[in-house]
């Protein structure tokens, strides 16, 4: 896939100096990093999946131009090659900066403005539509969990039934803080400014479950750091948003487990299947 990204990239911009290969070691997609004639830095990435291009690809058309300079440009795209050329955004990895307030605060701030990009329809078929997902997991989910951790995902998932139908908004579903590039950094925290990359997950979603990778992350053990982030955001979590997160969160541990455990990624995998557990044993 390299030697084609690169080809891609000179076909693109003209010139491509490759810097470096950005690929995550799951191998789902590569990455990377080029230089063209006058030094500017893009990113090349191509997919294996054809589904996840597509989901990209329509957030960076549909969603992303809303966020500005807070998220890369798309410069040019191929449907056969599943392949994109992304302007760079600046900033450290947010990996770095995980428990500092500030930073989940700004991170709270773009996602509200992801979210407001586009105006959509209330999820009147959210049970029904989570149960089918569930139903499709099931047949590997079978093979890795026991049947009272799935019991207990389609029991929650049935609970919602008694929940108003949310609105859905545009969503990144992967928003954690490897996602994330902090710049600023080196200055004073009031001059620090969170980009999002990575939108290959993006889909319509309800608000709160654009939250699960840090409500079972990094605010497990550090409310003010959630605290921080949704003063960021602009709302609070009521009764109705806390049943859709558990049971949707639920759902996403189903899916990574099964994600994960497909791609060579155990330790991922019982990170959240241990996250399920600590949901049947009544953590809220």
């Amino acid at each position: 896939m390299r030697a084609e990204l690169a080809g891609y990239a000179r076909q693109v911009l003209g010139s491509g100096q490759v810097v470096a290969d950005r690929s995550w070691g799951h191998g789902v997609a590569g990455v990377l990093e080029v230089r063209d004639a006058d030094g500017v830095v893009w990113f090349v990435k191509g997919h294996g999946d054809p589904e996840r291009y597509r989901r990209e690809l329509a957030a960076y058309r549909r969603w992303v131009p809303g966020l500005g300079g807070r998220a890369p440009r798309l410069r040019a795209y191929d449907d056969e090659r599943l392949a994109l050329v992304l302007s760079a955004v600046p900033g450290e990895a947010g990996l770095s900066y995980v428990t500092d307030p500030d930073v989940q605060r700004e991170a709270g701030v773009l996602l509200r403005r992801l979210h407001g990009t586009e105006t959509l329809p209330p999820w009147t078929d959210l049970v029904a539509e989570k149960l089918d997902e569930l139903d499709r997991l099931s047949v590997r989910a079978s093979r890795l969990l026991e049947p009272r951790e799935l019991d207990f995902v389609r029991a929650e998932l049935r609970n919602l039934s008694g929940v108003a139908a949310p609105a859905r908004v545009p969503c990144h579903l992967d928003y954690s803080p490897r996602n994330w590039l902090v710049a600023g950094a080196d200055r004073q925290r009031a001059g620090r400014r969170v980009h999002v990359i990575d939108f290959e997950w993006a889909g319509p979603e309800v608000w709160v479950n654009d939250l699960n990778r840090l409500y079972f992350g990094p605010w497990r053990d550090r409310p003010d750091l959630a605290d921080a982030f949704l003063a960021g955001y602009g709302r609070t979590l009521d009764d109705a948003d806390r049943a859709v997160l558990h049971a949707c969160g639920a759902l996403t541990a189903v899916f990574i487990v099964v994600w994960a455990h497909g791609r060579g990624e155990p330790g991922f995998a019982g990170a959240w299947r241990q996250n399920l557990r600590r949901l049947m044993d009544g953590w809220r």
